[in-house]
């Protein structure tokens, strides 16, 4: 499965355990009281952008790896970060769900 594009959390729209997230420019996000997390894929396997809200709310955007570990799980880790596994749940032009664990 190829993972591109700019993806923004659509925490209204989780589903337990599950995160759903939307393309960033394409989906009409409600206001909401708290940041929301980004996840950028680079095209053609390229660099991975994190963003995440930050202590002011603005975006603080990291260079994170993104390694494939099979049957649809990858690990995002980078400086800031440990790595975080997560399970593609589902992945359409319009939706990407995540399952972390």
């Amino acid at each position: 499965m190829n993972l591109t594009g700019s993806w923004t959390h659509s925490f209204e729209e989780d589903e337990g355990n599950v995160q759903v997230f939307r393309p960033t420019q394409a989906f009409d996000f409600p206001p909401a009281r708290r940041g929301r997390e980004t996840v950028d894929f680079g095209m053609g396997g390229g660099p991975v952008v994190r963003g995440m809200p930050g202590a002011d709310d603005r975006q603080q955007h990291s260079h994170v790896n993104l390694t494939a570990l099979g049957m649809n799980r990858f690990r995002l880790e980078g400086p800031d970060m440990p790595g975080q596994v997560f399970e593609l749940v589902e992945a359409r032009p319009d939706v990407l769900k995540l399952r972390q664990g």
